[in-house]
């Protein structure tokens, strides 16, 4: 019995380091996506819009970035269960489309550069979203609760009463 039970905490301890990498690289996709997006926005809607490039290494580093993505997805496909994995390939695939709209937004002319601004922004916004709903997921897959939530499970917390209101 003893041997079960420390395979089952060596697996929920897995489960969890696996979860917390895939929610850690989808945040430093976000933060890199941001970095990208000020030089674009400073094109377009600076105090003095003028052109300037963006550092390739910068760019280099969002696709390692995304690439850490996919990788940390991968190691939650081989810990499962199915339901959290769907989530993490979300996350990746949110990430891709996210990086489409960043490059679209930084090859459009100033006319078009709002439209484009808001897509890539709500684009960022789908990750940030993806992330939220599989780290609550993963939460409930560890704590032995049915998955996957309803609704917006990273909002949750806000629906349960904090304990000052019951009295």
């Amino acid at each position: 019995m003893a041997g079960a039970e420390s395979h089952e905490l060596s697996r929920a301890e897995a489960r969890r380091a696996a979860y917390a990498d895939l929610g850690t690289a989808a945040f430093q996709f976000s933060r890199t996506f941001v970095d990208v997006q000020a030089v674009i926005n400073g094109r377009h809607f600076g105090i003095n819009p003028e052109w300037q490039q963006v550092d390739p290494a910068l760019y280099s580093t969002l696709g390692s970035r995304q690439d850490d993505v996919a990788h940390a997805a991968m190691i939650v496909q081989l810990h499962g269960p199915m339901e959290i994995v769907d989530l993490a390939w979300d996350i990746y695939a949110q990430c891709q489309r996210a990086e489409r709209r960043l490059a679209e937004y930084a090859v459009v002319l100033r006319p078009g550069a709002e439209e484009a601004r808001r897509r890539a922004e709500e684009a960022w916004n789908a990750v940030s979203k993806a992330r939220g709903i599989f780290l609550s997921n993963g939460r409930a897959h560890l704590e032995g609760q049915p998955i996957p939530l309803e609704g917006e499970p990273y909002l949750h917390t806000l629906d349960r009463p904090s304990l000052d209101r019951e009295s």
